[in-house]
């Protein structure tokens, strides 16, 4: 008996790759500004890491740093074009999978959720076509930025 085959997805390599290093530079902006908050912000002193004290918790510095974990996690990709930094850097832009279009902030921010869960996320990237869970619940994906020639409308980035 013959079986029919199932078709085989191709993922692109070079687009999980742009992916990866855009995640690893959001990575640090998110983390090295809260940590540079935190340790040199106002009412902070380095020499917190080697004597930590209740004051180093409680000096606006340290509360803007974890303040600025969570902003910056949920709305990255609502800035620079509806692009994080790193997607910037790297030429993507996140595009509704339903009609590939701009996404909408609502839908930029529901697939930030799941940032927090970013060692799965990676996992789920690497087994789901490209698309991380955020991807699916808010309908989006990563695409790479198409360059536009002088007779296209400027006004989708």
């Amino acid at each position: 008996m013959i079986y029919p085959r199932k078709a085989v997805t191709v993922v692109d390599i070079n687009l999980l790759v742009r992916r990866f290093i855009a995640f690893i530079i959001d990575w640090n902006v998110m983390f090295g500004v809260a940590v540079w908050l935190m340790l040199c912000g106002p009412g902070c002193d380095p020499e917190y890491i080697l004597f930590p004290s209740i004051r180093m918790v409680t000096a606006p510095g340290f509360v803007l740093g974890l303040l600025w974990l969570p902003l910056y996690g949920l709305f990255k990709d609502c800035l620079f074009g509806r692009r994080s930094l790193g997607k910037m850097v790297c030429g993507l832009v996140i595009r509704s999978s339903k009609t590939g279009g701009k996404a909408t902030v609502g839908s930029l921010i529901l697939r930030n959720i799941t940032y927090v869960i970013a060692e799965i996320e990676g996992i789920i990237v690497l087994l789901n076509n490209g698309q991380r869970l955020g991807d699916i619940l808010a309908g989006t994906k990563v695409v790479k930025l198409e360059k536009k020639t002088p007779t296209q409308k400027r006004n989708d980035p």
